[in-house]
């Protein structure tokens, strides 16, 4: 397994953890009775967590198996999942409600940059 697979998995797996996360409290808000709709969009945060991540989810699969386009992909994710924490932080939102996102975000960044800098394997 060389660098790229790796950098490729670790992706798979955070994203695959954060997208558990904005599941899980969209459950958990639904569950307490509250629509859908109120759910993702007030504030829209899970729908923006939710979403990027399963961009980033796919297109770091495409990279673990080898797919042209999962960098590209992944990159598009990272980036709606960057969109979060600042988001938060320009609506005036306290800093220990947005930190965790940012250093997640910079770790998705930094894994996203591995994809495109490392070379795909020829088969």
């Amino acid at each position: 397994m060389n660098t790229r697979m790796l950098a490729a998995a670790a992706l798979s797996l955070l994203s695959a953890w954060l997208l558990w996360q904005g599941l899980s409290a969209v459950i958990m808000i639904t569950g307490r009775g509250s629509p859908l709709g109120d759910a993702l969009l007030q504030p829209p945060t899970s729908l923006i967590r939710i979403l990027g991540a399963s961009i980033i989810l796919i297109g770091a699969l495409l990279a673990l198996a080898q797919r042209a386009g999962g960098a590209l992909l992944a990159a598009v994710g990272t980036v709606l999942f960057l969109l979060l924490p600042v988001l938060m932080a320009a609506s005036g939102a306290d800093p220990a409600m947005w930190m965790d996102e940012a250093i997640f975000s910079a770790l998705l960044i930094v894994l996203t940059i591995a994809l495109f800098v490392i070379k795909r394997r020829k088969a």
